[in-house]
């Protein structure tokens, strides 16, 4: 479980883009994948780690490309 910006892994990071709007793109170089939003025409690059967690800097990298408030990734983790 997500606490703040710490312990995301792949199924928290895919399960919040699906809540906000995002869908899968196509799959990138290596493990990556892409998601839109084609809405906002964000495009999130995720790199499957299975159950592992990301680091805080690449779940920034990924908050960025959402173009999603911090916040609002910190509020969902904290449900």
């Amino acid at each position: 479980m997500p606490r703040g910006l710490f312990n995301w892994n792949y199924s928290d990071v895919i399960a919040f883009l699906k809540e906000s709007g995002f869908e899968y793109f196509e799959d990138r170089k290596g493990s990556h994948e892409a998601w839109v939003n084609k809405e906002t025409g964000a495009v999130v690059e995720i790199q499957f780690h299975g159950q592992k967690s990301f680091v805080p800097r690449t779940l920034e990298t990924m908050i960025r490309q959402s173009k999603i408030d911090k916040k609002v990734w910190r509020n969902w983790a904290s449900r």
